[in-house]
């Protein structure tokens, strides 16, 4: 980061790639215990899910809705969540989309 900052001419740090800096440099504060981490650069929606397995104990994704038709299986909505939701939460949501 220090590197790019006295390399990268002043106007274009800001102009251009500000968002990007602000996003690495949140990445690099980061604690393990912090609150709102960021486990993908390409995915900044991405958190992670607690599965309670042995195996498998954490996911790292998008928790997302899905309604289908009862006879013929037609899927007639989709929602992604922004935040990790328990299931319980995610119903209304989805029926206002399929509505």
């Amino acid at each position: 980061m220090r590197e790019l900052r006295r390399q990268l001419p002043q106007h274009c740090l800001f102009e251009c790639y500000q968002r990007d800096f602000l996003l690495y440099e949140q990445i690099l504060a980061q604690q393990p215990k912090d609150i709102n981490k960021i486990y993908s650069l390409h995915e900044s929606q991405v958190y992670c899910v607690a599965k309670g397995k042995n195996h498998k104990q954490y996911e790292y994704g998008t928790k997302a809705s899905i309604a289908g038709t009862a006879k013929r299986n037609l899927i007639v909505g989709v929602v992604s969540h922004e935040q990790n939701l328990h299931d319980s939460h995610t119903l209304p949501e989805i029926l206002r989309h399929v509505r």
